[in-house]
């Protein structure tokens, strides 16, 4: 099962600056992609992660640890993909 997380920059920015570079959790936020979307009257740009769901809760669990205001964006993404099921 796979999930697609679309993250804010400033929250990937301040949850990558706490992961360890060696780490697997480091490996996938770095292979984001920042797209460009509209929203509203303007385009913003996002971080859209696509993985595993089993590397999601990683994500998650880090997130829970370590940078707390990301753990809503992430656990959206796993519950749309369990629901996609």
């Amino acid at each position: 099962m796979h999930a697609t997380i679309l993250m804010s920059l400033l929250v990937y920015d301040c949850l990558i600056d706490r992961c360890n570079e060696t780490s697997r959790e480091f490996a996938i936020l770095n292979n984001g992609v920042i797209i460009r979307r509209y929203k509203e009257d303007h385009f913003e740009r996002i971080l859209e992660i696509r993985c595993d769901i089993s590397d999601a809760d990683r994500l998650l669990y880090l997130a829970t640890t370590a940078y707390p205001e990301a753990v809503e964006e992430i656990a959206k993404a796993i519950t749309a993909a369990r629901n996609s099921d």
